[in-house]
């Protein structure tokens, strides 16, 4: 019997985007392969997945189950896009880094693991994590604005490098937080040369940047701590932390794994769909026969008036106008079986024999019966620039070099639901119609008139255990979750780690920036008079304490105290805010269906 005949889409790819304009972000992805995406997703989220793929029974009855859960959809995922799925699976097993437990997550370039951390490893970290925990109530650093649900252990927020007042010892490498190491040199400047020119003014601050360490990648892929210490964790207080940090580095001890976008080599897209026709930027069709058109409308009749007045070189399996239009009008379908794309389209990139420039963070979801409830996250990404991030993430101007740019760790939860990551992409205008065709849109990108020009990618549990990275291009959110029991407390806490891209210039870093902490300096103080050779131990102990307030009041010296750190975050937080609003209208852009 003949398979069901249902509708196909095409996809094409994007212009360039506002963020940096001078490198491609996500091309748009066709409905149907969405639905394609989701359905891989739901198949591979099941446990043994990978041993049940080889039960031909198993196979067909997620066939007929992808088949009924559709029903009264508009549009159905037809049959060649279900079989595709389905042969593609034993791919995406092989793909799989067994050693590490690394799999590909719901869409290109996330990957997850629930083993990359042994179980000891983790014990580790929360006996660890525990000691920045047990602080008096009035020194807990919950976060601005979290409503005393979110408990900041290690947060780059604080004691940023802040132009104009940061001092960086110049060329020498920096030592340990004591009192021969702090307080040298001159400010840095903010200027990285001509790698960030291209990068919208508004996605660059010139006052903060987070301050990350620096780790060489030993051939082996193991990782090493060659700063003096990482931001807001310190090396004596908190030593135990930082062989658990490097340890988690070295779960990237593999090659790394990129998506490829390689325009012009092939038509665009990871091959699920047999496109016939795309769309890049102003030109139209195969190899850029059709330069400066707008394409034709797939159902309009009036096309074939439209494009038999142009002078156009026709591809060759297009000998007139009638056929190019029937070829626009027959919507492409999916390849018969799995075709091998998904090895196209990576390739391993090695961090091995090179320093990685890391920012740690460590940070806890606190419920209680009387807040039982965490709402969820806004969209956002979590950079601005690579050089000067707002506070956040650094990897943006890279990230089609670099897979991916965040490590995340959820090491440890207590009575709450079940937690989400969700993500999502910013596209352009998806240039395929004509003035006014809606139900060309809907059926293409299941788009209407006026839609946000965002595309979602599906989301993963964050269960304890499990670490997930991801490229900077997506968006991402925190989905709501509330407390199992609500007669107890609950938590969720969280390790994470954001890369540097390593193809670009090194930013300051701790390597070359001396610890700025007040507090830092005053336990430097504290700790040499203990040491009959320092001249520290011949100040009486009136006079340290004279020095320990100068150092927490003073705001033009090298080193912060608390009470002006945590201004300064205030001040970082409020710059990014106008960042995000700035970024969300560039995100709520509509799909404007006007002639152009």
């Amino acid at each position: 019997m003949a398979p069901p005949r249902r509708e196909t889409y095409l996809d094409f790819p994007l212009s360039p985007s506002s963020l940096m304009p001078h490198w491609n972000t996500k091309r748009w992805f066709g409905l149907a392969e969405l639905r394609m995406y989701a359905l891989s997703w739901a198949i591979r989220s099941k446990p043994q997945w990978r041993s049940k793929i080889e039960d031909t029974a198993i196979l067909e009855k997620w066939r007929a189950e992808a088949v009924e859960q559709q029903q009264g959809l508009l549009n159905l995922t037809e049959y060649l896009q279900i079989n595709y799925v389905l042969t593609e699976l034993p791919a995406y097993a092989a793909l799989a880094d067994n050693e590490h437990g690394i799999e590909a997550g719901p869409f290109d370039a996330i990957w997850y693991s629930d083993n990359l951390i042994s179980d000891d490893l983790t014990a580790g970290l929360r006996t660890a994590a525990l000691k920045l925990e047990d602080v008096p109530d009035a020194e807990k650093d919950w976060h601005p604005g979290s409503n005393g649900l979110v408990l900041d252990l290690v947060h780059p927020s604080l004691y940023p490098l802040l132009y104009d007042r940061t001092r960086a010892l110049d060329g020498i490498a920096v030592k340990a937080p004591t009192q021969q190491s702090m307080g040298f040199g001159e400010p840095p400047s903010n200027s990285y040369g001509d790698q960030y020119n291209n990068i919208a003014d508004n996605c660059i601050s010139a006052q903060y940047s987070w301050l990350p360490s620096d780790f060489a990648i030993s051939s082996d892929g193991h990782a090493r701590l060659i700063s003096p210490y990482i931001n807001n964790l310190h090396p004596e207080l908190h030593r135990e932390l930082y062989p658990i940090i490097e340890h988690q580095i070295n779960g990237e001890d593999r090659d790394l794994l990129r998506f490829e976008q390689e325009n012009g080599l092939e038509a665009p897209g990871n091959g699920r769909i047999q496109a016939q026709l795309v769309t890049i930027s102003r030109f139209v069709g195969q190899a850029n026969l059709f330069y400066g058109l707008a394409p034709p409308c797939i159902w309009a009749e009036q096309s074939r008036s439209i494009w038999a007045g142009q002078r156009l070189r026709w591809p060759e399996e297009f000998s007139t106008v009638e056929a190019l239009c029937d070829a626009i009008q027959s919507l492409p379908r999916a390849h018969k079986k799995y075709n091998g794309a998904l090895e196209r389209s990576i390739s391993p990139y090695s961090l091995r024999g090179k320093t990685l420039q890391c920012i740690v963070k460590l940070a806890n979801i606190h419920l209680t019966p009387n807040d039982p409830s965490y709402n969820g996250g806004s969209w956002h990404e979590c950079s601005t620039s690579a050089s000067s991030p707002l506070g956040f993430t650094l990897v943006v101007l890279s990230v089609v070099h670099f897979g991916f740019n965040k490590i995340f760790q959820y090491y440890d939860e207590d009575n709450i639901t079940e937690s989400r990551l969700a993500f999502r992409v910013t596209t352009s205008s998806p240039p395929y119609h004509q003035q006014d065709d809606e139900l060309c849109s809907e059926i293409l990108y299941g788009m209407f008139r006026d839609s946000h020009c965002v595309q979602d990618l599906g989301s993963i549990e964050t269960k304890s255990g499990r670490a997930l990275a991801w490229p900077n291009i997506y968006q991402h959110r925190v989905a709501p979750f509330s407390l199992k029991d609500t007669s107890s407390p609950g938590h969720r806490k969280i390790l994470a780690i954001f890369l540097v891209d390593p193809s670009i210039q090194p930013i300051p870093s701790a390597t070359t920036i001396p610890p700025q902490q007040a507090d830092w300096a005053a336990y430097g103080m504290e700790q040499a008079r203990e040491d009959e050779k320092s001249l520290f131990s011949k100040l009486p102990v009136e006079l340290i304490h004279a020095i320990r307030e100068h150092l927490e009041a003073d705001r033009s010296g090298t080193y912060f105290g608390r009470k002006e750190a945590e201004e300064i975050r205030l001040k970082l937080m409020a710059e990014r805010t106008v960042f995000v609003k700035g970024r969300e209208k560039e995100l709520s852009m509509s799909f404007n269906m006007c002639e152009h």
